[in-house]
């Protein structure tokens, strides 16, 4: 019989530059975000987006902490505060999937996937 275990991740499963894209409505708005994050592999993602609600373009800077267990779930907590993720990531790293479970700025359907574009 096969095996339901995950593989073993950790923080430093996700290290490297990541391109993201993620879409849904905040506050019953359209919302489409693009980002270029670098994830240091012990817990931290700095980065750069754009982001568009409505229509309206904004940039945006992105400082996150995150968390990874070892059946390759976790979270994300980022600037500004009250933004937080539930997050699932490939065992080795190159691709995470994301959803929003806490917006500040409302009610938010968001989610998105992120791809490594390389390793640190």
């Amino acid at each position: 019989m096969a095996s339901d275990s995950f593989g073993q991740c950790s923080a430093a499963t996700l290290n490297g530059a990541y391109m993201s894209e993620q879409r849904g409505d905040l506050n019953g708005l359209p919302l489409v975000q693009v980002n270029r994050i670098v994830a240091d592999g012990q817990g931290g993602f700095t980065g750069s987006g754009t982001v568009v609600v409505n229509g309206v373009v904004s940039t945006v800077a992105i400082i996150a902490t995150y968390t990874v267990n070892s059946d390759c779930t976790g979270t994300l907590t980022s600037v500004p505060p009250g933004l937080s993720q539930n997050l699932v990531v490939k065992e080795d790293g190159s691709q995470v999937f994301f959803i929003v479970t806490a917006h500040p700025a409302g009610a938010a359907t968001i989610a998105g996937e992120a791809v490594r574009l390389s390793k640190k």
